[in-house]
């Protein structure tokens, strides 16, 4: 078993918070997509029976890019904390 105490003088604090950096976008964007998948499909099948039902399901397309733009603002903010770059 790995502990924290033997990786992080290996990673670096600096490595650590690149890789931190790379899981919130990497992961937020994986889960963005699976999510807009999923809903996309059963919105446009919401609006192929009721066509007046557009505006509202485009909102509901458009709530997982929200995910994705949380995970770079928390990517940029963690990469702005590595030193000597």
């Amino acid at each position: 078993m790995v502990d924290a105490s033997t990786v992080a003088p290996m990673l670096g604090n600096n490595g650590a918070i690149a890789i931190a950096a790379g899981l919130a976008m990497g992961l937020s964007a994986f889960a963005a997509g699976w999510s807009q998948g999923a809903l996309g499909s059963a919105a446009m099948g919401t609006v192929a029976e009721r066509p007046e039902l557009e505006s509202k399901m485009i909102v509901y397309i458009v709530l997982p890019e929200v995910l994705a733009l949380f995970g770079f603002v928390v990517a940029f903010l963690l990469l702005s904390k590595i030193t000597g770059a």
